[in-house]
């Protein structure tokens, strides 16, 4: 599956070349922009080509290595949760909006996991891990225009999963996890980056 991003990656690198070259006349126009971003789903290094001042290809990895709540309530009980995610993801950005290039509406598929401990008072372990490829992004963005220098972007969306698959000892447990809006078929973001152009 990984094979088949990164040639779906190189083949759209190849193929927007020409229409790039209509945008040099403009000295600010920035080919390319790397971006570092924080989410809900960790740490992620970006690499975007800029078709055009309308049209961006991004290409992100991501995730993180355990992120720790404590005292999470689900159901009538209390929980420890660990969560730990690993993705990679391309998406198209568009700004349908003349003379405004800071307002982007996003979408793309990501390719990955995210795994989530959820531990009771007792020490009991359940698990509610989202591991189905690929899944569906829709979101805005606000920022990471076409130009030279520095760059900043704000995102917000979300991804749609066919849900976790929940598992633990207890069934009446594992329905709280899955009625809980953690752990649903949708999944909001929130992401904000920063970067350079050029």
């Amino acid at each position: 599956m990984i094979r088949t991003v990164l040639c779906l990656v190189a083949a759209s690198l190849f193929a927007i070349q020409p229409v790039m070259a209509e945008e040099t006349a403009d000295s600010n126009f920035a080919e390319y922009t790397v971006l570092l971003g924080g989410s809900p789903f960790g740490g992620s290094l970006t690499f975007a080509v800029n078709q055009s001042k309308k049209t961006t290809y991004q290409f992100s990895l991501g995730g993180a290595p355990g992120i720790k709540m404590t005292d999470v309530e689900i159901g009538d009980s209390k929980y420890d949760i660990e969560n730990t995610s690993s993705w990679v993801g391309a998406f198209i950005n568009h700004r349908p909006i003349d003379g405004v290039e800071w307002f982007r509406v996003n979408a793309g598929i990501g390719i990955g996991n995210i795994e989530n401990d959820i531990t009771a008072g007792d020490g009991t372990v359940y698990t509610a891990n989202y591991t189905e490829n690929p899944v569906g992004y829709l979101g805005i963005g606000f920022g990471a225009d076409t130009n030279k220098g520095f760059q900043w972007a704000f995102d917000l969306g979300w991804l749609q999963t066919a849900g976790p698959m929940v598992m633990g000892p207890d069934a009446a447990v594992v329905e709280d996890i899955k009625d809980n809006f953690m752990f649903g078929k949708v999944l909001p973001n929130m992401q904000l980056s920063l970067g350079y152009g050029f």
